[in-house]
Parts: structure tokens; C-alpha cells; sequence
């Protein structure tokens, strides 16, 4: 996760965006300019304190780092001489509300805003990280005690939240990255008492605080890892709002699925800077639910105590609302999909009831896709996909329940200020600057509903089932791709599901057609996509080489995921019992970049021998395991090492790579194509390739394996 926060901040992070605050304005008219004269009123009233508590320092200079508590003035404003950067002193009668306040918060908030951090020096062991955080959640707190006081009467208050904050601190504060602490984080404060301590599924947004503006990067770094809990933890999560608070220094960030976009710097030791972070905390408290990052069409019933969910059917063009009755996944990364599955059942006309318990269990899967492929510009639609493999297959019974039945799907809407909207990413980021919306991917937020609800694979039974369940998903991936022109393009452990028939036996289900696309839109692609779920990427894929992307690839795909469940186990059962990975060759499949991962499985998928010696002898001895050693030696050998294709057509090496010289790797001879007896005997003798020469035979060689698997 810490390399995936580092990973998110390299590649993903666009500075210095003018335009992102714009992101957070209230989109009602009567929002807005409430939000603009609470905004200026908060201002007055914050530089008032401020002016007063100089006053009453020592000279009067704001150079000195803190404001001791019982130093503060209380006398009354007129009598203050002194201006903060230039800003002359409140007058209005709005201010004697703040008279009243908190004298301790006001010190909080004034050691942040007068704190030097210029002069001191990072590697000094002084940590005044705590000094931050508490100067914040003071300033939240004096701005939304403000907004309330002044929206007591108002209507604009009926709509507005109270953000507050609220810290998980470890025992000893340091101003090393803790990853387990929360050093500040924005809440709602409902004004009920609880004793549950807050965590990050009650957050607005996270807050990462440094001591120095030279620890910028590694404020973004800790943010992002935070960042990343929230979409975990909240199911109703779109986007999320984040900022980094480094000495007075603070910046706003904005997380999309593909990119990180931070605001210019908020300086609040400077009236200026405070005004703009004012504006934006104001901002904030009045803004829809959706500009917040929350998703109106998941809301929690907190009487009730389970979500609800409006799922947008494009074919019927109705809206249907579902009761969650369980939640499978969890979005669990920064950038991304984030996809969430749901068991849900449908809701009852009874707004008291919770589901209709007559209707049958669905899952729900929440995603954002990307329309149109990154790399080849390939259309992809998932919920056209299912439509059109439901047709084309419902009357093969023998498929019944090995691929998800469409029940409802369609593009989540969204109400905004122009009506209802397809929720994109571009939605999000409708108020950034247009160069800045070009540098983001757009990606579609589609939710579906499918029946039947599948299980995961670690809750088979036996090897046995596996073996079964993978005939299954075999059996519907061959059939989609020759009568519907699909291809499925990542299976992995995830994407392998299965359920049971009234009497326990299994029947497989291939699911997640977020990456298929058509097979003659490959074929026409000036670059193969590299999609899909590393550890199980074929070597191509991970290549991403120039060879087309075919069948085979998905097959290669279901080696790499056998391999896997052989070695760690199935059940939870086995996995107490497996061996670690940690010292095996297979680990390096998972723990490492796309071209480290493709030379290990080259290496080891090249040679009968050395992938028995290295893998197949890792796999667990437990009962039923032989029979998976076997199955997985013949789907290698007749993708690999297929006797009924010429020498060229085999293996995985072209050259002699310097480590498989250093490992003894005995190289075949490649001979000229000529031997009619090969089912390769057609292709262009000028395509050397192995891979590419399979490519071309792929149908052929996927019918033999798929023979292997039933």
C-alpha cells in the first residue's frame, strides 16, 4: 500500500492547479452566494482574533511561534490598533459571538498561523507536527462554530453540514510516516454522542501533516495512502477531497481515479491565504453531497441500518432501488476501478421493510471503466457485453450459470445543476481548467445487477471442485469468444467465481467484463492493450508486445492462476497448511514490475523441465493437489509445448536471454516450418516468433486445451 501511495504521488500527481478549488463551489445559485457572504463574514471575524491576539503579544510582532493561552486578549475591538497584513480589524457586530469562544482553541489556531518553520531544519528532532494538526482542527472548528452561529436563522442552513475534525494518534508523536495513525481528518459532526472511535469510514476527507514545507512530497505520499482507506472503508465513495498541511503551508488535493490534483499553495500566515482556505472550508460545509465526493445514489438508512441502492437500467430506462444485504468487496486501491459488489435483494414498496425477502439475492458491481481502451482506443462496455452474451447463448443450456445473467445496468445518473447526468469522471472535474481535464483518463461509473451471486474460490471444497469450475468458466470463455467475438482479457482468482445447486454440486462462473472487448477490434488495433490483473498477465500482456492478443492469452492466464492456488492453497484450510512463498520462484509473479514478472514466467513456462522442477513441485501434497499437478502439466505442455506445432511454434524464449544461458536453459533449434504434419504449417514461414505463430493457430490450440479441462 506504501508503494502504491509513493507509485499514486510519481505518476498520478498534477501541481499547482489553479482551478481545483473551483471544483468544491456550491453548483445551487442560492448555495453559492450564501457560501460567498458566510465565506467573507467567517474572514472578518477570524482576522479579528488574529489582530487581537497580536496585540497582546509581546511588542507586538508575529514572528514569535506561539500564543500562550492566558496571554490572549479579550478586550474590546475597537480599542485594537494593529492590522494583519494589512487587513484593518473587524468591526462588525457579528464578532461579539467569537468574544465568546474557546480560549484554547484560539491559541491552537494562532501557534499555527504565526508558526516559523523557514529557519529550522528537517532533520532536527523537534517535532512540531502536533502543534499543526491542533492549529487546524481549530480553524475547521472556529469556521464551522461561525457558519452555525450565522446560519441559525438562515435558509441556506438547512442544507448545510458542520464539518468538524478529529485525530488517531499514536502514544508518542514523531515525525516519522506513521501509516496506522490518522494525523488530522475532516468529519461531519451531527452534534450526537457515541462512544465508537472515530476511524476512516467516518471521514469527509483525510489530512496529512508536516512540519516542513521541504516534506511536501512526503505529505502527499501519506495522503494518498489515506486516501485510499477512505474508498475502502465507504461504500459511497466517488471521489475524495484531501489536503497537506506542511508548516503554514496548505494545499488541496482532489483524487480521480487516474490522477491527483493539488491546489496552489494556502499560506495561512498570510490574510490572503487564509481567505482563499476559508472560502474553501466554507465551500466545502455548503456544497451538494456529490461535489463532496458522495454518491446520492448509495445511501445509508442509519434507522434501518443497511444501504441502499439505485441502480439506472438503460434498457428499461428505470430505476430500480435494492437493499444491501452484504458487501463482497471493497474498492481497496488509490487509482482505478474501484469496483464494490453488493448482495442486494430488491426493495419492497414498503418504506418501513427493508427487502423484499421473496425476491432472489443480486449482485450489485459498482465500477468506473474506462470507455474506450487507454492504449488501443478499443470501445468497452461491459453491460453491452452481458446483454449481448445472454442473447447469444440462452439457448445452450449447458452454459446456464457459467456467466452472469444481466438482470438491470446502466450508466449511474447523477442530479446536478443542469438535470440529470451520466456520472463520468469529466462530471467531476467539470469546473478544472480544460488542459488540465485533458490530462485525466475519463472513466464511466456504471453500476449492474446479476444474478446468480457466485462464491469465491477459497470457499470450494476440495481440488476436485476447483477442477470442475474451471471446465466450467473454460467451457462459457470459449463459447463467448466464438459466438459472441469476445474476449474476456483478465481472469484471474477474483474473476473465476462459482455456486451451487440444490444438491452442493458446483458449476463455475466466468464474471468481470470490465476488460473484454471485441476480438476484431483487436485485430484492428495499431497496439494491443496491456490490461488486466498482474500476477496472472500473460507474457505478452505484460510486454506489451506487438503480438495479437488472442485466446491464448486468457489460457496462459489460467496456468499462472492454477500455479498460484496449487502453491498457497484453496481453502482457508490449505492456506494454514501451505508453505510460505516468500523463498519460492513463484513470488516473483506478484511482487514485481510487469518486466521482471514476464522474464520469470518465460524462464520457467519455456522448459518442461525446469517448470516441473521449480513449480509443479512446489504444489501442495495435500489430497486432491496430484491430480492439479497433473492437469496444469498438460495445459502447459499443449500451450507451450505442443507437439502437433513446429519447434518454432513452442516455448517462450526467441533469443537466448543472458539468464537463461547463466541457467542452463536448453535453447530448441528453430528449423524451417516446412513439416506438413504441423498445424502450423500454413502460417508465413517469416514469423519466427513463437507466440506470434501461435497467435495465429490460437482457435486451433484452444480447442485442444479446452478438451484438457473437461
Amino acid at each position: 500500500c506504501i508503494a502504491e501511495a509513493e507509485q499514486a504521488v510519481n505518476d498520478g500527481l498534477i501541481q499547482d492547479v489553479t482551478s481545483v478549488l473551483d471544483a468544491a463551489r456550491p453548483v445551487g445559485e442560492k448555495r453559492r452566494l450564501c457560501a460567498i457572504r458566510f465565506a467573507a463574514e467567517v474572514c472578518k471575524r477570524l482576522e479579528a482574533v488574529i489582530c487581537r491576539a497580536q496585540q497582546s503579544d509581546d511588542g507586538g510582532t508575529s514572528a514569535k511561534r506561539s500564543c500562550e493561552v492566558n496571554s490572549l486578549s479579550v478586550e474590546p475591538a475597537q480599542k485594537r490598533a494593529k492590522t494583519v497584513d494589512g487587513m484593518a480589524p473587524a468591526t462588525s457586530s457579528s464578532f461579539q459571538a467569537s468574544e465568546q469562544t474557546d480560549l484554547t482553541l484560539h491559541s491552537h489556531l494562532i501557534q499555527w498561523i504565526l508558526f516559523q518553520s523557514s529557519s529550522e531544519d528537517p532533520s532536527t528532532p523537534a517535532s512540531h507536527e502536533p502543534e499543526i494538526q491542533s492549529g487546524i482542527s481549530a480553524l475547521v472548528g472556529f469556521v464551522g462554530q461561525a457558519l452555525a452561529e450565522m446560519a441559525a436563522d438562515n435558509v441556506c442552513y438547512s442544507s448545510m453540514r458542520k464539518l468538524s475534525t478529529f485525530q488517531k494518534a499514536e502514544s508518542i508523536a514523531t515525525d516519522n510516516d506513521s501509516y496506522q495513525q490518522i494525523d488530522v481528518a475532516l468529519t461531519m459532526d451531527t452534534g450526537s454522542c457515541t462512544d465508537t472511535v472515530p476511524d476512516h469510514k467516518d471521514a469527509v476527507m483525510m489530512v496529512a501533516v508536516k512540519q516542513f514545507a521541504q516534506e511536501q512530497h512526503r505529505a502527499y505520499r501519506y495522503l494518498a495512502y489515506c486516501t485510499r482507506k477512505l474508498f475502502t472503508t465507504q461504500p459511497n465513495r466517488r471521489f475524495a477531497w484531501g489536503l497537506t498541511a506542511c508548516g503554514t503551508t496548505v494545499r488541496a488535493c482532489l483524487f480521480a481515479h487516474d490522477k491527483v490534483l493539488s491546489s496552489e499553495a494556502m499560506d495561512v500566515s498570510t490574510s490572503d491565504g487564509r481567505r482563499v482556505f476559508v472560502e474553501l472550508l466554507t465551500n466545502w460545509t455548503m456544497c451538494e453531497s456529490w461535489r463532496l465526493g458522495y454518491n446520492p445514489t448509495i445511501q445509508y438508512d442509519a434507522d434501518l441500518k443497511h444501504w441502499e441502492i439505485d441502480v439506472y437500467d438503460s434498457d428499461a430506462q428505470l430505476t430500480h432501488s435494492y437493499i444491501c444485504e452484504d458487501i463482497r468487496c471493497n474498492a481497496n486501491s488509490t487509482f482505478g476501478r474501484h469496483t464494490r459488489c453488493f448482495v442486494a435483494r430488491e426493495k419492497t414498496a414498503d418504506p418501513a421493510s427493508a427487502a423484499d425477502q421473496d425476491s432472489p439475492k443480486v449482485l450489485i458491481k459498482d465500477t468506473w471503466a474506462h470507455p474506450i481502451s487507454p492504449d488501443s482506443n478499443v470501445v468497452r462496455d461491459e453491460v453491452a457485453y452481458l446483454r449481448e452474451i445472454q442473447d447469444a447463448l440462452a439457448d445452450d443450456h449447458t452454459l446456464n450459470g457459467t456467466y452472469p445473467r444481466l438482470e438491470a445496468g446502466g450508466v449511474v445518473k447523477i442530479m446536478c445543476s443542469d438535470g440529470v447526468a451520466d456520472d463520468t469522471t469529466q462530471l467531476i472535474l467539470v469546473d478544472i481548467a480544460e488542459d488540465t481535464r485533458a490530462k485525466v483518463p475519463n472513466r464511466i461509473h456504471r453500476r449492474i445487477v446479476m444474478s446468480p451471486v457466485g462464491e469465491p474460490i477459497h470457499n470450494l471444497k476440495s481440488v476436485d471442485e476447483l477442477i470442475v469450475i474451471v471446465g466450467d468458466v473454460m467451457a462459457a470463455h470459449t463459447a463467448i469468444a466464438k459466438r459472441c467475438g469476445l474476449l474476456h482479457r483478465d481472469l484471474s482468482d477474483n474473476n473465476i467465481m462459482f455456486h451451487r445447486d440444490a444438491n452442493g454440486g458446483v458449476k463455475g462462473m466466468l464474471v468481470d467484463f470490465d476488460n473484454a472487448c471485441r476480438i476484431a477490434d483487436m485485430e484492428n488495433a495499431e497496439q494491443p492493450d496491456c490490461v488486466g490483473t498482474l500476477p496472472f498477465m500473460s507474457i505478452g500482456n505484460l510486454e506489451m508486445s506487438g503480438v495479437k492478443r488472442t485466446v491464448l492469452d486468457d489460457w496462459e492466464s489460467l496456468i499462472y492462476i492454477l500455479c498460484w492456488l496449487g502453491t498457497v492453497g484453496i481453502s482457508q484450510a490449505d492456506q494454514d497448511s501451505a508453505k510460505a512463498v516468500r523463498d519460492l520462484p513463484i513470488k516473483n509473479w506478484h511482487k514485481n514490475s510487469p518486466t521482471n514478472i514476464a522474464n520469470s514466467k518465460r524462464q520457467f513456462m519455456h522448459d518442461e523441465g525446469f517448470f516441473v522442477k521449480h513449480i509443479l513441485q512446489h504444489i501442495l501434497n495435500a489430497q486432491g493437489f496430484e491430480e492439479l499437478r497433473k492437469l496444469l502439466f498438460i495445459i502447459r505442455a499443449t500451450l507451450f509445448g505442443n507437439k502437433h506445432v513446429s519447434s518454432s511454434a513452442q516455448g517462450c524464449l526467441t533469443l537466448p536471454p543472458p539468464w537463461a544461458i547463466d541457467m542452463g536453459i536448453a535453447l530448441s533449434e528453430v528449423p524451417t516450418p516446412s513439416d506438413t504434419q504441423f498445424l502450423d504449417r500454413d502460417v508465413d514461414p517469416a514469423i519466427t516468433d513463437s507466440f506470434a505463430r501461435r497467435a495465429e493457430i490460437a482457435g486451433v490450440i484452444a480447442d485442444e486445451l479446452l478438451g484438457v479441462t473437461q
